[in-house]
This record gives structure tokens, sequence and C-alpha cells, in this order.
């Protein structure tokens, strides 16, 4: 029996490792609390298990029998990355004692416990970005799929029961492109907002193709590109400048990284994958101008649509509200997953939604307070500074995609908060980190040899 669970607990692992990658975009999730508040969105208050949480769930118990069986040592990783990760999930957990609304606070250090086992995972047991390949390319697929059917339709396509919004852009509280004589809807794919979405295609994009460009051509290589070119497309249909500010940025890096390494084959083959995107993106720019224009503020649109100007008045309300609760919070915060909370306490009579900062590092401070908003910004910082200041690691073509992804979600984490606080983006910013210190680690082992 012990013979036979050493054997089938790491395919089990894998296959929930899988899942999870595949699944981290879907809303599709179950409440198991509701906790109702006036004026405060729901999923900031309920307890919910989401399609994700399960796999991930599994995905860890499956693991740690399988290390249990085998009697495998756990590797910890680079120290400053991996101990101001285990205070941040300790400062969240202590928060519960002191927090606004204790309960709300001990669900999200549960999740963030998790996710710490989850980055250990990562760093333990993925080698090579080529193993996210076909996860990564099953999820940009799908969310690709539906979003363009929806951005070309014009509404939902019919899969509640995988979790997708009833959407129509002249329903209120549905996100559009407001220009002063049109709503068109931003695309969803199955996922809780375009701006979600956007930060998972974004990500999947730069980890996808850095896959597809290191690895020799094979009989899938059609479909590899058709999967980037549709995700390509998709992810400019959801207007999430955010996305696309962080999958710019990521890209430029990496293409920057494989000129220095100075691979003739690969550098010809990034040229024409990015020429391919760029012609066929080429129509839908033109088609789509005046609502590209809206949203990166051409004609003045920032203060002549209403709608932007409401969305950028609500921000700069957000962070000033979130600097004065955490000018009286600054020691313990007011706990995980409360801001909305301690804003609407703040703030009764603002007229907005309630909802965190969308600076991730002021809504880290404002939830877990001082401490905790340091070993956030360490390890934001740290990567980087390992990149400026350590001569003792090679560059690889793996770490090379791991920098680029966590470029992306630093840029990203300066314009909205779901890296912080919402399931997915939480998914993405920890594998980004165990991805990273994996590969720090194989780099510097190489430098050695």
């Amino acid at each position: 029996m012990t013979k036979q669970l050493k054997a089938v607990l790491p395919k089990s692992s894998r296959g929930f490792f899988f899942a999870t990658l595949v699944l981290i975009p879907f809303r599709l999730r179950l409440l198991l609390l509701a906790r109702p508040v006036e004026a405060v969105w729901g999923d900031y208050t309920n307890f919910l298990l989401f399609a994700s949480d399960i796999s991930l769930l599994l995905l860890m118990g499956s693991w740690a029998a399988e290390r249990f069986l085998q009697r495998r040592s756990l590797e910890t990783g680079p120290a400053f990355l991996t101990l101001p990760l285990a205070g941040l999930t300790l400062a969240a957990l202590l928060t519960s004692v002191t927090s606004i609304d204790p309960g709300l606070s001990l669900y999200h250090s549960l999740r963030l416990l998790l996710l710490f086992a989850f980055y250990l995972y990562v760093l333990n047991e993925v080698s090579s970005i080529r193993q996210l390949v076909v996860p990564l390319g099953l999820m940009l697929a799908i969310q690709a799929a539906v979003a363009i059917a929806q951005a070309l339709a014009q509404h939902s396509i019919g899969l509640p029961w995988l979790g997708e919004y009833e959407l129509d852009p002249a329903w209120s509280g549905v996100s559009v492109v407001w220009t002063e004589s049109t709503r068109v809807l931003r695309a969803y794919g199955l996922s809780d907002h375009p701006n979600i979405l956007g930060g998972c295609l974004a990500l999947g994009l730069l980890l996808f193709t850095q896959g597809f460009l290191t690895k020799d051509k094979d009989k899938w290589w059609p479909l590899s590109v058709a999967v980037i070119l549709a995700a390509a497309v998709a992810l400019l249909f959801t207007f999430s400048r955010s996305a696309w500010l962080g999958a710019g940025l990521g890209s430029i890096f990496f293409g920057f990284q494989l000129v220095k390494r100075g691979d003739p084959a690969i550098i010809l083959r990034a040229l024409a994958l990015a020429a391919t995107v760029a012609l066929v993106l080429l129509p839908f720019l033109v088609a789509n101008s005046e609502l590209l224009g809206v949203r990166l503020g051409a004609g003045g649109s920032f203060q002549e649509i209403p709608a932007e100007i409401g969305s950028l008045g609500e921000r700069r309300l957000l962070i000033g509200a979130a600097n004065t609760i955490f000018s009286q919070h600054a020691l313990a915060g007011v706990g995980v997953g409360n801001s909305p909370l301690a804003l609407k306490q703040e703030s009764p009579d603002i007229g907005i939604n309630y909802q965190p900062p969308h600076v991730v590092l002021l809504a880290a401070a404002v939830e877990t307070g001082l401490f905790g908003a340091l070993f956030y910004l360490t390890l934001l910082a740290a990567p980087w500074l390992a990149l400026a200041f350590s001569r003792k690691f090679s560059m690889t073509e793996n770490l090379a995609a791991a920098f680029a992804v966590l470029l992306a979600l630093t840029a990203i984490g300066f314009f909205d908060y779901y890296t912080w606080l919402l399931t997915p983006g939480r998914l993405l910013q920890y594998l980004a980190w165990g991805l990273w210190a994996r590969f720090y680690v194989d780099a510097k082992s190489i430098a050695r040899s």
C-alpha cells in the first residue's frame, strides 16, 4: 500500500497543481457563509470557497502526504524572500486579535497560510517554466475564447454553470468603456472583473510565451501560437490599463534579457512572434481606437468622460481615506481583509464603492500595520536588490521570465489591489514568488559550477 501511494501521490500532486493553474481566473465558487454589510460588496465580507481553493487544498494534502512517505527534506529558498513571506503570514495572523472583524481576518490569515504552503510547493517541485506550459495554455485558451465571444457579442454567452456573470453593457454595475455616446462591454471571461482577467492573461502570456520561445519547435507549435494570439486579443478586450502596462513592461524586460543572452535562434523566433501578434492585433486596435483613446486619456477623456472622471476620483478618495486610517492604526492595522470595512467606518457618507485602496502596498499597510507593510515592501524589493548587487548568479531564461512576471505584478500593484486581497491575484503573486525563488537558487548553483 505504501509503495502504491508513493507512486500515485506525486502524479496526484502534479494534477492538482495543474488544475489550480487552470482555475486561477475562475470566479466559480461556493458561498460558505454570507456576512452582508450594507454598501460593501459581498465578496469582501463573505466566506467563499473557490474552485481554485479546492484544487489547492487537494494539492497541499497530496503533497504533504507525499513528502511524509518519502521523507524528503524541504527546501526553503533564499532567506531574504522566504523569511519576509513568513513574517507577512504571521503579521496577518496576529491582526486577528486586534482586527475590527476578527473572524474575517482569521479567514484571510488561513488563506495566506495556505498560499505560503503553495509558495513552498512551487519552490520545491517546479524546475522549469516548461512544466507550466500545458496548464497555462489551457487557462489562456479557455479564458480567451470566452472573453473574445463576450466582446464580440456584447453580452454574456450562457456559461453561468462555469461562474460567468450575466453581462449586459446597459446594466448598472457592469464594467464598460463609456464614450460620450456608447457603452461597450469589457471582457470578463469567467472571472470576477475585467481587470482580474487582464492580469491573469498578462501573467499567463509572459510565462507561456517564455516556454514557447525556449522550446524547440514540435508538432504543437501552431496551437501554441494560436493560444498566444487569442490571449493577446482577449487582453486587449479587457481594456485593463494596469494589465496592459504589466504585460508591456514584463515583455520589454524579458526581451532585453534574450538580447543580452545572444541566442540568434530564440531572438529570431521572438521577433517573428512579436510581428505576428502585432499584425493580428492591428485591425482590432484600429476598430477600437476610440475606446482605447478613452482608456488612455486621449482627447482629455480623463477630464471629460463621466465614467473616467468618476473612476479616477474614486481612487483618489480611497487613497486619501486609507492614508488617514493607516495613520490611526499604524502599528497593528485594521486586520487583514478589513480595509473595505474600515473605509466604511471612516467615511460613511463618502458616496463611493468601499474597497481597498488601489495601491497594494498601501492596502497591506492599512490591513497589517507597519510591520506587515515592511515585510511586503521587502518582498517587492528583495529580488531587484539581488539583481542589482549580487554577482553570484547566472541570469537564466527561467529566471528572466520570473523577473518579468514580478515586474508586471509590481506595476499592476500600483494601480489595483487584487494581488493583495482577491484569490486570483494572490495565487498569481505567490506563484511568481515561488518561481523566482526556485530559479534564483538554480541560477546561483549554475554560477558556482
